[in-house]
Parts: C-alpha cells; sequence; structure tokens
C-alpha cells in the first residue's frame, strides 16, 4: 500500500490487519501470546504502537479543536451543530465519534490550546502554546503530557502577566518530556514526573497563588454519605486537599508499616530452625521465621481491603477514646438484631441498622467478643424479647492484664501490639458450657482484627488450659500438632 495514495480508513484497515497479526490471531486462532510477539520484542511493539496512537490522538485533538470552532456561538444558525441539529459542538462530537461529552470536552479543551489560526490579513497566528503545539503535532509528547502543560501554566498565566519565564518553562517543560537517555542528555520524564515538574514551575511563578489555590481545594474537600447498593455494598467518594491527605495517610501508614505491627503479612513461628528472614531477638536472640515444618499464613486481602481494614482499625479506635462524641449520652454503638433461636443455634443471620444486607452469625459473635453493640432479641413470632448493651465486654482492667499476659496477637507469627487486638471469648459467649456469657480472664486472649475475623473459619484452633490460651497449629502432612503457649507471660514458671 502506498501511504501517499491511501485514505485514512485503508490506513487504519491496514493498522488493524498489523494488529490481528501481532495478536496471533491469524496463525494460531486465538488471541494472546500464541503466534504473537513476547519477551523484549513486546517492549518494542509496545514502543510502535504508541507511537501510532500519539499521531492519532493529535490528530484527534485538532479535529476536536475544528469542530468546536466550525460551532462557535457567534455563528448561529450557520454553525456546524446547529445544522446538524445539535446545541453544542461538543455534544456533535460526542456523537460523530461515539465517545462520552467528557472526552469530547477534553479534546477541545487541548486543542483550543494548541490551535493555530490565520489571521484576516492571511498571516498565521501561533497557537497559546506554541512548543507544545509542534511537540505534540510532530508526535514527540501524547495528549497526557500537553494536557499537564497546558493546564498547569494556564493557571499561572490567570493570575500572572505572561512573561518570557512562562515561555522558558514552557520549553523546559516539552524538553523534559520529550527528551530521551542518552550519554549527553537527560531521562525522558514520566507523565507523572511531568506534573509534579509542572507544579513546582506554577509555585515557582505564582508564589502568592498558593493561599487561593489552597483555598479552592478546601471548598472542593468531601467525604459523600455512603450510598448503599443493591448489592448490599456501600460506595462513596471522598476529596482530600494536601492537608488532610497528609494526615490520613500518615495515619494509615502507621498501621500498615511494616516496622510496626504488620497486620499485611501474618506468619507462623516455627519450632524448628529458622528460615530466610528470621529476625534476632538481640545479640544472641533465638530467631523467628519459617521454618522447614511451619505452616504459614498466607494474609490474602487486596491493597484496597487493607486499606479499608486500617482505615476502620481507626475510626474504632477513634470511637472507643473517652474524647468521642456521644449520641444521647452513649459511645458510638452498633446495633444488631437477631433472633434468639439463630443466636442459641449458631447459625443464621444478623442485621446491623443502616444495612440492607444481612451479616453472618460468624459476624455476629466476633462483634460480641469485643464490640460496643446493643443486641436486640426478637422471639418466633417477631417480638422483641430483649434489648440491651451488651455486658460481655472485658474490662479495663482485664484489657490490661491481657496486655500483660499476652503481650499481643497470640497467634503465632503475628506481631500486632495489644493497643490494636481485641479481646475473644475462647468459649464462644453462646455456647452449652456458658449460655450467660462469661467475661473472665482465664476465656479471653487477645487477637488482632484479622485473626479474630478468621479465627472460626481458618484451621488455627485456640483453647485455654489452665487460664492461659493455647494456640494449635494447622494440621501439616497430616500429622496433628501440639497446643502450644502463646503469650509473653514472663513470672512464675516458664512451663
Amino acid at each position: 500500500m502506498d501511504l501517499r495514495d491511501a485514505s485514512l480508513g485503508d490506513i487504519a484497515a491496514r493498522l488493524l490487519e498489523l494488529l490481528d497479526e501481532q495478536r496471533g490471531a491469524g496463525a494460531a486462532g486465538g488471541v494472546g501470546a500464541a503466534g504473537g510477539v513476547g519477551g523484549d520484542e513486546l517492549l518494542g511493539v509496545v514502543h510502535d504502537w504508541e507511537a501510532v496512537g500519539r499521531a492519532s490522538d493529535a490528530a484527534r485533538v485538532w479535529a476536536a479543536a475544528e469542530v468546536e470552532h466550525e460551532s462557535r456561538r457567534e455563528l448561529e444558525s450557520d454553525g456546524l451543530a446547529y445544522r446538524h441539529g445539535f446545541a453544542t459542538g461538543k455534544k456533535l462530537l460526542a456523537a460523530t465519534a461515539n465517545v462520552s461529552e467528557r472526552t469530547a470536552g477534553a479534546r477541545m479543551m487541548l486543542g483550543r490550546q494548541v490551535r493555530s489560526v490565520t489571521s484576516p490579513t492571511g498571516l498565521p497566528l501561533a497557537s497559546r502554546f506554541p512548543a507544545v503545539e509542534r511537540a505534540m503535532f510532530s508526535g514527540r509528547i501524547g495528549v497526557d503530557a500537553a494536557s499537564v502543560i497546558c493546564r498547569t501554566l494556564t493557571e499561572v498565566v490567570s493570575r500572572v502577566t505572561w512573561s518570557k519565564a512562562v515561555d522558558e518553562a514552557e520549553l523546559r517543560l516539552v524538553d523534559a518530556a520529550t527528551e530521551t537517555v542518552g550519554a549527553d542528555a537527560t531521562p525522558r520524564f514520566t507523565v507523572d514526573e511531568l506534573a509534579r515538574l509542572a507544579t513546582r514551575i506554577r509555585e515557582h511563578l505564582d508564589p502568592d497563588g498558593a493561599e487561593p489555590r489552597d483555598a479552592v481545594k478546601q471548598q472542593l474537600r468531601g467525604f459523600s454519605y455512603p450510598k448503599v447498593g443493591v448489592d448490599g455494598m456501600a460506595r462513596g467518594r471522598y476529596a482530600l486537599p494536601p492537608l488532610q491527605l497528609g494526615v490520613f495517610l500518615a495515619a494509615v501508614d502507621s498501621i500498615l508499616s511494616p516496622r510496626t505491627a504488620d497486620p499485611e503479612a501474618p506468619r507462623a513461628e516455627g519450632d524448628g530452625d529458622a528460615g530466610a528472614g528470621a529476625d534476632a531477638a538481640g545479640d544472641e536472640g533465638s530467631g523467628r521465621g519459617a521454618g522447614a515444618g511451619d505452616y504459614v499464613v498466607v494474609d490474602t486481602r487486596t491493597s484496597e481491603q487493607k486499606l479499608l481494614d486500617a482505615v476502620m482499625a481507626l475510626i474504632e479506635l477513634a470511637a472507643a477514646s473517652p474524647a468521642a462524641s456521644r449520641l444521647n449520652g452513649f459511645a458510638p454503638t452498633i446495633n444488631v438484631h437477631v433472633s434468639v433461636s439463630d443466636l442459641e443455634a449458631g447459625r443464621g443471620v444478623g442485621w446491623i441498622d443502616g444495612s440492607t444486607e444481612p451479616v453472618p452469625m460468624s459476624t455476629v459473635e466476633m462483634l460480641a467478643c469485643d464490640s460496643d453493640m446493643i443486641v436486640t432479641l426478637f422471639g418466633s413470632d417477631g417480638g422483641v424479647l430483649n434489648q440491651g448493651k451488651t455486658k460481655r465486654l472485658a474490662s479495663r482492667r482485664q484489657r490490661r492484664a491481657l496486655a500483660a499476659r499476652d503481650g499481643g496477637c497470640v497467634i503465632p507469627g503475628c506481631r500486632v501490639p495489644p493497643s490494636r487486638c481485641q479481646a475473644h471469648h475462647v468459649v464462644p459467649w453462646v455456647s452449652s458450657s456458658f449460655l450467660a456469657g462469661r467475661t473472665d480472664l482465664d476465656n479471653l486472649a487477645l487477637l488482632c482484627p484479622f485473626h479474630h475475623a478468621t479465627i472460626h473459619t481458618s484451621a488455627w484452633q485456640l483453647e485455654m488450659i489452665s487460664g492461659k490460651p493455647h494456640v494449635r497449629e494447622p494440621g501439616w502432612r497430616g500429622r496433628q500438632n501440639p497446643a502450644r503457649a502463646a503469650g509473653q507471660q514472663r513470672v512464675g514458671r516458664p512451663w
């Protein structure tokens, strides 16, 4: 195909043929790497297709700018959009290109910044950002980098007079986005790195703009009240200005940091020789790690799940604080509805105020162990049998004693400290042994939120022997592991 004589449609069709060949669909009859490319060759393919994409994106930005210009308001009924039955050029472009109005608007906004025009006398007039225009329409930078530069410098010139410093900043940003790695060249900035550099340049050019910009961010801050969907999951959105983001990250990182007790990677403590990654306790202390016969607990939570668990841990700590806000004189309290028959049988579901979806009985039992909640018991006829604040919570003195005895989560290898642990009833608070619920030290053990939520569904076994928590590891290769004393008690007999 002679590209000089080919139409854009022909070129697009040929590109799709190349894509089909590289995907291996033609030779292998499927998709993916089979019959296609892989390894280092794949990176070259990525580079080539990105070059094609930059050319295509630049053309779409140009076309969007022309549609906007041909549909400008002063043309009235002669405007392109009006003649085709659309109120604005953005709506016309969205319908014609089959893209969202948001995408159409973004293309038009960038196109407006880099559109060269011809004066009434026939002389060319440069665009607002000529360096960006040249780089984008020559394929040296993509629309992401171009948008970052134009948006940031537009913020500057909206407050300060256009000067040579702004022109120099544009050139520096374009150079940062296009320079390649070499003996006499600096590495090309990624788009994220370019955005950070652009922010620094903006603050240098307009130092007095920091206050009003922050004021705008403070006005945009917010946390939407969660809305429960048909699947029972509550979703919302939040917007954090820099200061609040810093506070949020510092608080969350204090829980997720591996330098503190790490809820992300609970692991077993071995009887045998310490494996790789053992950490020494002092100069001559015994090593701890994954030994040859140890059972290692794998935390399968996603990063999003870990972050939510950290946020909930912070909320629970704040709610338990004496300084927490009170509602009708009471600290924040969960109200759980459950039938007495399900409660005694240990099956069925419970209902939490504010949620349209039930929770399993295992969650109710976990909450009852170490949550300040109100249980509303219903009889078989739907009548309320009892409602009251639970009396099964460990007292402050008991928690101090548990902290001294257990030293944190009792599961081997877990290093969550007592301050972030929950008091677990080893013998369930509703059982044939303790039907009324008994909260004594000889029936309590500290568990971190992760292990507390999974103790009833995991292979770990927890039992009390002579008033001390003992942990039985999951069976390994069919063997029955003995129960081992947990905790850090250092007074009295060591066995």
